[in-house]
């Protein structure tokens, strides 16, 4: 109409004139106070943007955790006179301190003291530090010097570790949700890449320039990261006072139900496997295959990009199924058969070919269990109101649940090979696996049935 004031505004809200010259969205008033939570558009560039630092990021550091797996073990065990069960406590450090400092995190994003990205700067400056610092360490003498020296450095790292693998999910998860069945998985993929990435560089480069190069190198590129990210990267999208109160709460006590911490359980125990494999692999293939740091460190190729894709491929059509832990299931049985050849616990010769396969079905079946499992638990959690606050508080879970899997992993299979043969130690993964399994068919089966009857 002629004399109709009202306009449609950039954001494609109704907007009414005011005498004043001013306008203001038109929300009817039997719908104010309850407006759904969604996220504001990105602009293409924005959203590039974003992702390209988060995703390097999260690589970076990922890498910084991995990296050492390719060389430290043979390094601490026969030039600085380590037991296994030191090695392994130095390895699982890292996740150790990821426990208390994750829950840390989530609460520090919900105080909203600091803005987001502030806090993922701080993170990375902290793991780039102690990264590099770790390089020296090569100077302290052998045996407990050298223990304490690397348990101190590792441990400081692994602040700005924890920080920083909870950040990209509460980032993304407030300002891309509704295309998070794409962005975690990419977030894994991500990740999965750096379990191929860390080791294998680090293996060059510790056969090119011995102990120190590696840290320097990685360090040095997080730290190249951080100072472009104070330069370039956006300011995260915040919500609007109306949205803030009309979004679901987060806390953790509100997403700890029975089916999460079944979803929690089945990550824990993948990254356990994940995390005995980076840690007793290399030394396995060195002392069976004669294998350099460079050559186990391109063996982890297989694990870790079959880890990625499965991830990826499996967490994007998780959004075609109505329960996503229909696709953990059958995995958790391939990782069976990889522990089965891994051993080997059947009667079989084990060549390089085995340990390859071995590897590819390990990569392959751990890949949906942290992915699946969290968008399972998304989906359970949030009836559709994916807030900043819920994915802070499942990355406090979460996250935790990696560092768990990823402490107990290095130091028990690190015991056990104190003791116990190979075979022993990778036998009792077997056994691990097989009661989450259960664990986990159970609670399927039977929110499914239940799902049914109501």
């Amino acid at each position: 109409m002629e004399n109709d004031s009202r306009s449609l505004d950039t954001t494609g809200i109704q907007v009414f004139e005011n005498p004043s010259g001013s306008t203001s969205p038109e929300i009817p008033k039997h719908i104010q106070g309850t407006v759904p939570v969604s996220p504001r558009g990105l602009s293409r560039g924005r959203a590039s943007c974003v992702l390209a630092f988060i995703c390097t990021g999260f690589l970076l550091q990922g890498a910084n955790y991995t990296h050492m797996t390719s060389f430290f073990n043979v390094y601490a065990l026969e030039e600085k006179d380590l037991s296994s069960a030191q090695y392994g406590v130095i390895m699982g450090a890292n996740c150790f301190v990821m426990i208390f400092v994750s829950p840390v995190t989530a609460k520090l994003v919900d105080l909203r003291y600091f803005k987001d990205k502030n806090i993922m700067f701080v993170a990375w400056t902290i793991d780039a530090v102690f990264c590099f610092l770790f390089s020296f360490a090569y100077k302290l003498g052998p045996g407990y010097p050298f223990f304490f020296g690397s348990l101190t450095l590792r441990i400081l790292e692994a602040f700005g570790t924890a920080v920083g693998f909870v950040m990209p999910y509460v980032i993304t998860g407030l300002e891309l949700n509704e295309i998070n069945h794409i962005i975690i998985p990419v977030l894994e993929t991500i990740y999965g890449l750096a379990v191929v990435a860390g080791p294998a560089i680090s293996g060059i480069l510790f056969d090119l320039g011995g102990f120190p190069l590696p840290f320097r190198v990685l360090g040095g590129a997080l730290m190249t990261l951080m100072f472009l990210g104070i330069c370039f990267f956006p300011e995260p999208d915040e919500r609007s006072d109306v949205e803030e109160k009309t979004s679901g709460g987060g806390s953790l006590r509100r997403v700890l139900k029975f089916p999460v911490v079944v979803n929690v359980l089945c990550t824990v125990s993948s990254f356990v496997l994940l995390s005995f494999n980076e840690s007793t692999l290399a030394l396995r293939l060195n002392s069976k295959f004669g294998m350099s740091a460079t050559e186990c460190g391109l063996l982890f190729l297989y694990a870790g990009g079959l880890y990625a894709f499965s991830s990826l491929f499996l967490g994007y059509i998780s959004r075609r199924i109505s329960d996503p832990r229909h696709l953990v299931l059958p995995c958790q049985v391939i990782i069976l058969f990889a522990l089965l050849l891994q051993g080997p616990l059947i009667p079989v010769e084990q060549t390089r070919g085995v340990v390859i396969l071995a590897q590819m079905l390990l990569g392959l079946g751990a890949g949906p269990a942290f992915v699946c499992s969290y968008l399972h638990s998304l989906r359970y959690i949030s009836n559709g109101d994916e807030s900043k606050e819920t994915h802070a508080a499942l990355g406090a879970i979460f996250t935790p649940a990696t560092a768990i899997g990823g402490t107990i992993g290095p130091l028990v299979a690190n015991v056990l090979l104190d003791y116990w043969s190979y075979e022993t130690a990778v036998a009792v993964s077997a056994v691990q696996t097989l009661l989450v399994t259960a664990l986990l068919a159970f609670a399927t089966f039977h929110s499914t049935g239940s799902a049914r009857r109501n």
